[in-house]
C-alpha cells in the first residue's frame, strides 16, 4: 500500500490566499488613485473676473472653462484685509438680484426671466455660460440688499470705501468653493 503525503497542500493554499488578498488590496488602492471610486460630486471648474462700481453696480464674468448651473452655484462677497480686521464678514448674494443682462429699461417677462431666480420664486436663468457677464444692478448693489445686516462701515457703496476691495467667491451646492477673485471698489 502506498501512502500519500499531504504536507505541501497547506502551504500552497496559504500562499494562494495571500496572493488573492494582495491583488484585491492593490485593485482597491488603484481604483481610489485612478478616480474610479469617487468620493462625491466634482465641483465645477471656473475662473471669474468681477467689478464693482458704486454708481453702476456689480458684474461678474465666467471666463471658463466650464459653464455653470445657476441653481447649483452660490455667490458670496467677503471683506478683504483693506477693511481692517473684518475678513470674517461674508454675505450670500440673493439669486433674485443676479441677472444675465443689463435689465435697465426692461419690464415684464423680459425683466423677470433674466434673473437667476425669478421674483415668483422659480428658476429664471438656468446656466451661466463661458464668456457671459452677469450683473447685480442698482439699487440691488447697495448694502441693504448686497450686504444685508451690515453697517455703513463695511458697505461697499459708501464713498469712504472707494479703493477698498472685497472677495467674490463661488461655491457649489455642497458648499465647496471653486472660484474666487478680488474686486476693487470703484466710484
Amino acid at each position: 500500500m502506498e501512502l500519500m503525503r499531504e504536507d505541501a497542500v497547506s502551504p500552497v493554499v496559504g500562499v494562494m490566499l495571500m496572493l488573492v488578498v494582495t491583488i484585491i488590496i492593490a485593485a482597491i488602492v488603484s481604483g481610489f488613485a485612478g478616480g474610479v471610486i469617487s468620493g462625491g460630486d466634482k465641483a465645477p471648474n471656473a475662473v471669474i473676473k468681477a467689478g464693482y462700481s458704486q454708481t453702476k453696480g456689480f458684474w461678474m464674468e465666467n471666463t471658463g472653462p466650464d459653464d455653470l448651473s445657476t441653481m447649483s452655484t452660490n455667490v458670496y462677497v467677503r471683506c478683504s484685509d483693506s477693511f481692517g480686521n473684518s475678513e470674517h464678514f461674508v454675505w450670500a448674494i440673493n439669486k433674485s438680484f443676479i441677472s444675465d443682462k443689463d435689465t435697465t429699461g426692461l419690464t415684464g417677462t423680459a425683466y423677470n426671466s433674466s434673473y437667476w431666480l425669478r421674483p415668483e420664486g422659480y428658476t429664471g436663468v438656468k446656466s451661466w455660460k463661458v464668456g457671459e457677464r452677469h450683473y447685480v444692478l442698482p439699487p440691488y448693489h447697495e448694502y441693504l440688499y448686497f450686504q444685508p445686516g451690515t453697517t455703513a462701515t463695511y458697505a461697499f457703496n459708501v464713498s469712504a470705501n472707494q479703493g477698498n476691495s472685497f472677495w467674490v467667491e463661488l461655491t457649489d451646492k455642497n458648499g465647496k468653493m471653486f472660484a474666487r477673485t478680488k474686486v476693487k471698489i470703484e466710484p
